[in-house]
């Protein structure tokens, strides 16, 4: 999506992270799935407050009471911890830029604007109070009346900073809204022009895999030549050059207001400077051949970053480059089903298991299957991932949606399921004491579970190779794709798959 120019101004301290409408509302998606998981995962941890006392740590191992509440608890705050920071990272592009925060000399990374962090706050203390509410009412229902005031008075303590936290949430959440739909209208409705890069100099500055180039522009405005001198950031394969061109719209109204004038990179066509790997020592100099503002050193190569990552490329160009060149549709359809078998082999496993338990297998607590039920939905859901992955389904590619996150869950709903089975006699020792015949539903219960195991280590290779297959046998122009995924055209995605077969969207851009 094009942006304002007073983001990649000079003195601006921000970053412009440009994204199309489709990955855009990839990642409101995203936002909001994170905001609600993190509150979620609060309200678990704190709930389980409710069952024991942290006072009570010594008897967490002695029965399955105080255990699972115990795990529990790990859980939604390991788990609230680890998602908050999806938070941030998705909500900045729903803002369309972050604010620039340098590592060193020549690195720097993107952080989320103060004002944005309201959304994790409120995500947090929603989580905490609903958590302390639920812990209270069991402890009332418990006769532990000390401990339930106790978390009364810790909810009603968060009462106020949640409703003073939701309601800015809801501000910053209304305003990039509406910045947002602010952007689109001046694009839709306002004049267009177009720029010619006149100069460009590369900063040596590597901003999370991107450079950072200072490109002046000329264009047009009512008639009359306007210049512009931006800070610009892309992949080093696509550095700008003298003569690329860039799409300018600006209100008739306000002409040379730059909070209204919206730019936007071009990529198809465009010639782009080859950059050194390395940077070239000595004092730069300018070549006219070259164009206006292009830096070379002595020996006539554009000056590189300065670090030897300047080969940087998007990984679902990486991915690519790095296959063995187009799949047929078969080899590349059988890949993919090859990727999902475990996870639905493991989910079917689980399923057998746990229906054929009640009926094969004698006192069991309500407990191990209730554990064995919720390690079973979780493992369908899983597959239900990779199914979407296999048959490249488009919701699963532009809702931003990914394995990391059902995979996390099959893994800790093993220690439940795990720990609930280990303490159920009938399930474990009394077959292995011959106190009992194994059953089927010894054997897929138990199988199901280990291959929890395999789940976790099948995530890193599934990981690996989904982008890599994902569009295997519909190879498009990578500048096609780049500015599918970063112009203001609503059907720019649509039209690359009519074009090539490509299905792109935000899982290609995390």
């Amino acid at each position: 999506m094009a942006y304002p120019m007073s983001r990649a101004v000079l003195e601006a301290r921000t970053v412009p992270l440009p994204t199309s409408p489709v990955v855009w509302s990839g990642y409101v998606q995203k936002t909001i799935r994170a905001c609600f998981g993190v509150a979620l995962l609060w309200a678990l941890a704190v709930a389980m407050l409710g069952f024991y006392s942290p006072l009570e740590i010594g008897k967490v191992f002695e029965d399955v009471a105080h255990f699972v509440p115990a795990l529990l608890f790990v859980i939604g705050f390991v788990g609230a911890l680890a998602l908050g920071h999806e938070i941030g990272h998705a909500f900045k592009h729903v803002l369309g830029y972050g604010n620039l925060k340098s590592v060193s000399k020549h690195r720097a990374h993107t952080v989320l604007p103060q004002r944005g962090r309201r959304l994790s706050h409120v995500s947090v203390l929603s989580g905490l109070l609903a958590g302390s509410v639920a812990a209270a009412a069991i402890r009332a229902v418990a006769e532990d009346w000390l401990g339930s005031l106790l978390l009364v008075g810790i909810a009603v303590l968060l009462l106020l900073p949640t409703l003073k936290y939701l309601r800015l949430a809801q501000i910053v959440w209304q305003q990039a809204r509406d910045d947002h739909h602010h952007l689109q209208d001046i694009v839709a409705g306002g004049e267009h022009s177009i720029a010619t890069v006149a100069a460009v100099t590369n900063e040596e500055l590597m901003v999370e895999d991107r450079a950072m180039f200072h490109v002046g522009l000329e264009y047009r405005t009512s008639g009359q030549l306007e210049t512009a001198r931006i800070r610009f950031f892309d992949y080093p394969v696509w550095a700008p050059a003298a003569g690329n061109v860039f799409d300018v719209w600006f209100d008739p109204e306000r002409p040379f207001v730059q909070d209204n004038i919206m730019i936007e990179r071009r990529y198809v066509g465009q010639e782009f400077a080859q950059l050194a790997d390395e940077p070239v020592a000595g004092q730069h100099q300018r070549d006219p051949e070259a164009g206006p503002g292009q830096e070379l050193g002595p020996d006539g190569t554009v000056s590189g970053s300065g670090q030897a990552g300047m080969a940087k490329i998007p990984q679902w160009m990486a991915d690519e480059t790095h296959s063995s060149g187009p799949s047929t549709p078969h080899a590349a359809r059988r890949t993919r089903f090859l990727i999902c078998i475990p996870p639905n082999l493991i989910a079917v496993l689980a399923l057998a298991g746990t229906l054929l338990v009640p009926g094969m297998i004698d006192d069991v607590p309500w407990w191990t299957l209730a554990a064995l039920w919720a390690y079973t939905v979780l493992t369908i859901v899983n597959a239900a991932m990779y199914w979407q992955f296999m048959v490249r389904s488009r919701w699963f590619i532009r809702s931003g949606v990914s394995f990391g996150a059902t995979e996390a869950a099959v893994f800790t709903g093993f220690f439940a399921a795990g720990f609930a089975m280990v303490t159920t006699r009938t399930m474990v020792l009394g077959p292995l004491n011959g106190e009992m015949e194994w059953t089927a539903a010894h054997v897929l219960t138990w199988a199901a579970v280990i291959g929890a195991l395999l789940v976790f280590e099948w995530a890193f290779t599934s990981n690996t190779w989904a982008l890599k297959h994902l569009n295997a046998e519909f190879p498009a122009p990578p500048e096609a794709i780049q500015e599918a995924l970063t112009g203001h055209n609503p059907d720019g995605i649509d039209q690359l798959e009519r074009d090539y077969g490509y299905r792109a969207g935000v899982f290609l851009c995390d």
